[in-house]
């Protein structure tokens, strides 16, 4: 739940929305939207993973 807390994982959350209200409005293509909700999903796994290495033993 700590992933939930930080500022990297609303970011990414809002751009995946903005892919799909951008789409199913009709303001942009599939492939517009699909690159901005990638994006925004690349923000979140990589934040993800970051913090998980933070906390790995070395």
């Amino acid at each position: 739940m700590e992933l939930l807390k930080t500022k990297t994982f609303w970011t990414g959350l809002a751009g995946l929305m903005a892919g799909l209200g951008g789409y199913f409005s009709g303001e942009a293509g599939g492939m517009e939207a699909l690159q901005v909700g990638l994006t925004g999903l690349v923000a979140i796994f990589l934040r993800h993973g970051l913090s998980r290495m933070d906390r790995r033993p070395r």
